[in-house]
Formats: structure tokens, C-alpha cells, sequence
């Protein structure tokens, strides 16, 4: 939706947002492929050759959120428009009907054993799919650009509902700790458990605020000004999932690991944004080259006492 609201041209909202914004169908981004590192995205291969007033799509999807979901009735498909421009002018992005033909549903896909039952996780193939030249989303070679605008808030969705759901595995811990007992103790009598679920708190509560001001840079400067802020969620908060969901599992014992608990599968989750809408080792690059250079040096630094030898 959102790149759509701000790359589309009217005529495109008119056919393409207003059929989501009113719940009638869904759509789903197509930008990871199998075959290369798309953490670097100017790797994408999938080529979109123009011939006449069409497009001419090749190539092969997965990892594509909601993709397979029975309701998913169009794609936004990013791949090369032009191999012999400059690197972060190569791509491009086109609305791409599900039932064009030539799109193809592999398989759906499942990460660590879990489904995403919400947004189905899809493999396409796409076989020589024409799609009409008023489809492209933004200019030729802005596929970048698009993809850009989509990925700063799809981040912080990802961590406002690692949020929740952390929430859910406090809570869990909480009741499960009272109603088991070992040695002769509630498990929540024991001063470990109480750590865990306390530094659960804190951790929870850091990353929420981390997230607000993530938002709220957002909306006051736009993707280009909230890139640092974006970056640091996007390391933080699926880190904190983990770690809390690892320590729910430990309370929970066995049951933790079944399909009774949604643990496992936060477990999970975590460790899939961890690899997600870019790997941690690529925000951490970003967050380091952020940080300013000071203007001094160590043997003149204001805030250190000099010792002459």
C-alpha cells in the first residue's frame, strides 16, 4: 500500500490501492531471489524487457510474503530494466496481475517448520509474463526508489508486531511460572525466572521507545531522514524477540517446543528478521557509517589529560 500511495499515478490508485484500502483483495512485493544475495539488492536478476507497449518479465521470486495467500490477486515485481546503467539505476518496479499468463506458484513456502498462516510465504516463477507499460510503478530505473519508500515503514511493522508479541511471551512466562512447580517451589519463586522475566521487561520496554522514535522520525523527515533510526530497530528489536522468546521456551520446558505455545514459532520469527528486508550485518554497516567522525584526535583530545612522556 504504501508504495503504492507514493509512487503510483492516479489511474494506478484508482485500480491497484483502492481495492486494498477497502479490503477486497491483497497484493504482495516480489524482490527476493533464489539464486543470488539479494541483501544486496542491485543482485536481483529477474530482467523486464520492454517490447512495444508491454514488458516482458523472466525470472524466478521466493521468500515473498503473502504471495501464496488464495486472495493475493497482484504482485509488485522488481527486477532489471537496463543491465548497462548505473548500479542503483538498473531496476525497475511493475504491477504484475497474479493471473497474467506465464505467473507461476511454485510452492509455499515455510520457515524453520513454521507457516506463515496470515500472509503465505510463496515461490513464483514468472515465464515470459507480459504486463502493459502503464503498469511500471515510478519511472524506469526508479525501482530503487520504490523499493526504498516500501521498506522504511514495512521495518517498523515488522517490529511493532515483534512488540506484541513479546508482550504475549511475558505474559506466558508469567502464568506458566506460577502454575509449575520443582524442588518444592513455584518455578516463579526462583530468583532466575524472576531475572528473566524482569530483564524481558526492560529489554521490551527499550526497544518499544526505540520503535516510537523510529516512527516519529518517519513521519517528520521521511525514509531518507529516519535511515539511521530504521537501521536500529531493525537490529534491536528482532535480537530482543529471540532472546525472549528463548527464555520462554526454558520456562515452558517441552510444551515450549510443541504446538500448544506460540514459541517456537516467535523463536522463529526473530530469527527470520534477523535475515529479512535486509540481514543485520548490512544495518550495522549502515549504523557504523552513520556515526561521526570527531574532530580531533586522540593527542589533542579535549576530553583527555595530556602526559608528555
Amino acid at each position: 500500500m504504501i508504495a503504492l500511495q507514493n509512487c503510483a499515478t492516479p489511474e494506478q490508485k484508482t485500480r491497484w490501492l483502492a481495492p486494498l484500502l477497502n479490503a477486497e483483495t491483497r497484493s504482495a512485493f516480489g524482490m527476493t531471489e533464489p539464486d543470488v544475495a539479494s541483501s544486496d539488492a542491485t543482485n536481483i536478476a529477474t530482467r523486464m524487457v520492454r517490447d512495444g507497449d508491454h514488458y516482458v518479465i523472466n525470472g524466478r521470486k521466493w521468500f515473498i510474503t503473502g504471495a501464496a495467500h488464495p486472495r493475493c490477486s497482484f504482485l509488485i515485481v522488481m527486477g532489471v530494466t537496463d543491465a548497462g546503467a548505473e548500479r542503483t539505476s538498473r531496476h525497475s518496479c511493475i504491477i504484475v496481475p497474479m493471473d497474467a499468463p506465464g505467473v507461476r506458484l511454485v510452492r509455499r513456502l515455510r520457515w524453520m517448520g513454521c507457516e506463515d498462516h496470515v500472509a503465505p510465504i510463496g515461490e513464483l516463477v514468472f515465464e515470459n509474463v507480459q504486463v502493459p507499460v502503464e503498469n511500471l510503478l515510478g519511472a524506469e530505473g526508479e525501482g530503487f526508489k520504490v523499493a526504498q519508500v516500501r521498506l522504511g515503514p514495512a521495518r517498523i511493522h515488522h517490529c511493532m508486531r515483534s512488540i506484541g508479541l513479546c508482550e504475549l511471551l511475558i505474559e506466558l512466562m508469567m502464568a506458566r511460572a506460577a502454575e509449575r512447580s520443582a524442588f518444592g517451589r513455584t518455578v516463579i519463586q526462583y530468583d532466575t525466572v524472576q531475572r528473566w522475566i524482569a530483564e524481558a521487561r526492560v529489554e521490551l520496554e527499550q526497544a518499544r521507545l526505540l520503535a516510537y522514535r523510529c516512527a516519529w522520525r518517519l513521519d517528520q523527515a521521511g525514509h531518507h531522514g529516519a535511515w539511521r533510526d530504521v537501521s536500529l530497530i531493525k537490529v534491536a528489536v528482532p535480537a530482543m524477540l529471540q532472546k525472549i522468546a528463548d527464555r520462554a521456551m526454558q520456562v515452558f520446558g517441552a510444551m515450549g517446543g510443541s504446538d500448544d505455545t506460540p514459541i517456537h514459532q516467535a523463536l522463529a520469527w526473530g530469527r527470520l528478521l534477523r535475515i529479512g528486508d535486509g540481514p543485520d550485518e548490512v544495518h550495522l554497516r549502515q549504523i557504523f557509517r552513520m556515526e561521526p567522525m570527531p574532530d580531533w584526535s586522540i593527542a589533542n583530545s579535549p576530553y583527555l589529560a595530556a602526559h608528555p612522556a
